[in-house]
């Protein structure tokens, strides 16, 4: 095969070669919207908790404004991340506790948007002390509506724990002190929220000090659909191995279930034990071809 046969060749088309001619078309139309789909992070945070500077550390497509939510507040915003020809959608959405008047809005808000998240981003500055509105909200509007599972607390701006002062600019990472109480404060965080889906995460982001664990947190928060279009997105820096191999086994068990749907809904009986004898390879190949999709 010579150089441009090799350039033109499409992975996915070539895995689904030994599948049934009838069916390729409806499967590889399936998997193009495996592979095309958009997911959609809400952040949320009160003012000063760092959420843009997390998101740029994170991120390294272009971050640009898509219009304002106007269900309740214009401070609600919708913004796009780019790279390449995948994109996440970012759902900035103000935090509890800084204007009461508009508190009950933001929790017919939050019902109203939680449906349309794959993930919330929770986002807490790491000196703030005051946690009983953000408390309420997370017990009271959250969790009940199903938040639990989808919501990821980021300890943010933890250089600025004390004692600040021995903060390690030089290596970007805390002292053992500063280190102690941090754990101190994730442990404080979660005893007071009362969740146990995913671990607190600290770091601080305009230091670069723990974002590639956070994303890995990210990438398995996830539900299986979205992981792979999070991990296309990251900074290369922080598509570790981690990363790459949630991604791609989470890709694998979708186009699983996308396979299943359709031959057990499209194929007669006894053609179905032959396809479905079939589908491991199908699989196999598209995984191995997630770095050509996804990369």
């Amino acid at each position: 095969m010579n150089n441009t046969e090799t350039k033109n060749r499409n992975p996915v088309k070539d895995a689904l070669e030994i599948l049934p001619e009838n069916i390729r078309d409806s499967i590889a139309r399936r998997i193009n919207d495996v592979i095309s789909y958009e997911p959609v992070i809400g952040i949320m945070g009160k003012t000063g908790a760092g959420k843009s500077s997390l998101c740029n550390a994170i991120f390294k497509g272009d971050i640009c404004a898509v219009s304002n939510i106007a269900a309740c507040t214009r401070e609600t915003q919708e913004m796009r991340i780019q790279f390449g020809k995948r994109s996440v959608r970012l759902i900035d959405i103000p935090g509890v506790g800084e204007n009461a008047e508009r508190d009950a809005e933001y929790e017919q808000l939050y019902r109203d948007l939680l449906p349309q998240l794959d993930l919330v981003l929770w986002v807490i500055k790491g000196d703030d002390r005051a946690f009983s509105a953000d408390e309420h909200f997370y017990k009271n509007v959250l969790a009940p509506a199903g938040g639990e599972a989808k919501t990821l607390f980021v300890l943010n701006q933890v250089d600025k724990i004390e004692p600040f002062r021995e903060w390690d600019v030089v290596n970007a990472r805390p002292s053992p002190s500063q280190m102690q109480n941090i754990l101190d404060k994730e442990a404080y965080i979660t005893q007071r929220f009362g969740f146990t889906d995913h671990p607190v995460i600290a770091v601080a982001a305009s230091e670069g000090y723990n974002v590639t664990h956070l994303v890995e947190a990210m990438v398995r928060a996830l539900p299986k659909h979205a992981q792979s279009g999070v991990a296309s997105q990251v900074r290369d820096e922080h598509k570790t191995r981690t990363v790459t191999e949630e991604a791609t086994e989470g890709f694998g068990d979708t186009v699983d279930r996308v396979l299943d749907d359709i031959i057990d809904n499209t194929l007669p009986a006894p053609l179905r034990v032959v396809v479905k004898a079939a589908k491991k390879a199908v699989v196999s190949g598209l995984k191995k071809a997630w770095n050509w999709i996804f990369g």
